[in-house]
C-alpha cells in the first residue's frame, strides 16, 4: 500500500527550511541508534540493546525512507520549470537535429560505434525564455533529394504543459493561401487535405488534431499557419526520462513526417522556402 502511494508523495513539493529540519531530524535518530550499538558492543553489561538497536533501525529505516523522499522531493513549481526548460533547450534540439534528415551513410561498425565521422547538416535555432513553457524552434534543414541540396526552414512550436504538450505545425501563409487558391479549399479542410498522411498518423500515435487553424507571425518577415496537434502526458512525465524521450521521438518522427509529405512531388506547392544564404 505504501508504494502505492510513492506517486503521490513524490508530488509534495517541500520547502527548503523544512527540507534541512527533515535532515538533522534524521541524523539525531541515527546518530542515536548508532550510540545504542555503541554502547552495546563496548559494555558487555549492556549487550542485550544491541537487539534493541537492530530492532529500532528495522522500524526507523521505512520511515526514514519516506522522509528523506518527501525531503527531496524534486515536484516543486520551480522544479519542474527549469526542468521543462531543460526539455525544451536540450532534449527536443538534440532529437531533431540527429533525426529530422537522417540518410542512411553506412561505415564498418567499429566508425559507427564512435560515431566519428558524423555530419550533422541541421540547424536549429530557438526563441525561449527560461522558466518558460513555450519554445518555438526555427530548423534549416537540407533538401536530400536535389542536386545541390537545398536548405529549406520549417518553424515548429512547443508548449510543454505539466499535463499536456500542444505541438503546432507551421508553414508560410503565403503558401497556404497559394494551395486554398489552387484546391479550391479553405481552412482547416486545406490544411488536412496538404497533410493528412502526418495528421493521421499523429492521431494513430496517441495524439488528439485540433480541427482549426491559425495565423501568427513568428518570425517578423514570414507568417505562419498552423494547426495544433497535443497529447496528454503520463503523472510521472517529469520524473521518468523513459517518457520525456518518448515523446520526444514520437514529436520528431511526426515532424519529420510533416517535412517529407511537404516536400513530396505530388504537392501542388512549395511549402517551405528556402533558407537566406550567408
Amino acid at each position: 500500500m505504501a508504494l502505492d502511494n510513492l506517486g503521490g508523495i513524490r508530488s509534495i513539493s517541500v520547502p527548503t527550511w523544512l527540507k534541512l529540519l527533515i535532515f538533522v531530524i534524521v541524523l539525531v535518530m541515527m546518530a542515536t541508534d548508532l550510540a545504542i550499538a555503541w554502547v552495546a558492543v563496548t559494555e558487555p553489561q549492556h549487550k542485550d540493546w544491541f537487539s534493541v538497536s537492530a530492532q529500532l533501525v528495522s522500524s526507523l529505516l521505512p520511515i526514514l525512507l519516506v522522509i528523506l523522499l518527501m525531503a527531496f522531493s524534486s515536484r516543486g513549481p520551480e522544479t519542474i520549470r527549469r526542468k521543462t526548460s531543460n526539455l525544451l533547450l536540450r532534449l527536443v534540439p538534440e532529437t531533431i537535429a540527429s533525426s529530422l534528415t537522417w540518410s542512411p551513410q553506412f561505415n564498418v561498425v567499429e566508425r559507427a560505434q564512435s560515431g566519428k565521422g558524423r555530419q550533422e547538416s541541421t540547424q536549429i535555432e530557438l526563441a525561449h525564455r527560461l522558466g518558460d513553457f513555450c519554445c518555438i524552434y526555427r530548423i534549416t534543414f537540407p533538401e536530400l533529394h536535389t542536386r545541390p541540396a537545398k536548405k529549406r526552414v520549417v518553424f515548429l512550436a512547443v508548449e510543454l504543459k505539466v499535463r499536456q504538450v500542444n505541438m503546432h505545425l507551421c508553414v508560410p501563409r503565403s503558401a497556404f493561401d497559394r494551395y486554398c487558391a489552387q484546391s479550391t479549399l479553405t481552412g482547416y479542410e486545406a490544411f488536412r487535405k496538404a497533410f493528412d498522411h502526418t495528421l493521421s498518423g499523429a492521431e494513430k500515435a496517441g495524439c488528439v488534431v485540433s480541427a482549426s487553424i491559425y495565423h501568427f507571425p513568428y518570425a517578423q518577415d514570414m507568417l505562419q499557419t498552423a494547426v495544433v496537434v497535443y497529447r496528454l502526458l503520463s503523472e510521472d512525465f517529469f520524473t521518468d526520462p523513459s517518457e520525456q524521450l518518448y515523446w520526444a521521438q514520437d514529436m520528431v518522427t511526426m515532424l519529420k513526417g510533416f517535412v517529407e509529405e511537404g516536400l513530396g512531388a505530388s504537392q501542388p506547392v512549395s511549402w517551405f522556402p528556402e533558407a537566406a544564404s550567408n
